[in-house]
């Protein structure tokens, strides 16, 4: 086998080794999270021509990111399960 074979079939191991090596579900949360936060950079550079405070921006982001993190917490605790 190749150098990327070989790195592939360590990564792909499941002995423990590594923390969450490969693709995992991701939560509702972790996605409405996600997605508000692009909506908060987005309204960030637009407030101005849609004549909207600022503060919608950065609410949105915060909101955006807390549930990003719950969400990713949420999702920890489901895949001990």
């Amino acid at each position: 086998m190749g150098r990327l074979s070989n790195l592939r079939a360590s990564i792909n191991r499941d002995d423990g080794r590594f923390y969450r090596a490969g693709n995992t579900a991701i939560g509702p949360w972790s996605i409405i999270g996600g997605l508000a936060f692009v909506a908060s950079l987005i309204l960030s550079q637009l407030h101005w021509h849609l004549d909207l405070h600022v503060g919608w921006a950065i609410g949105v982001g915060i909101a955006g990111l807390a549930s990003w993190c719950l969400g990713g917490i949420a999702d920890d605790r489901r895949d001990d399960a």
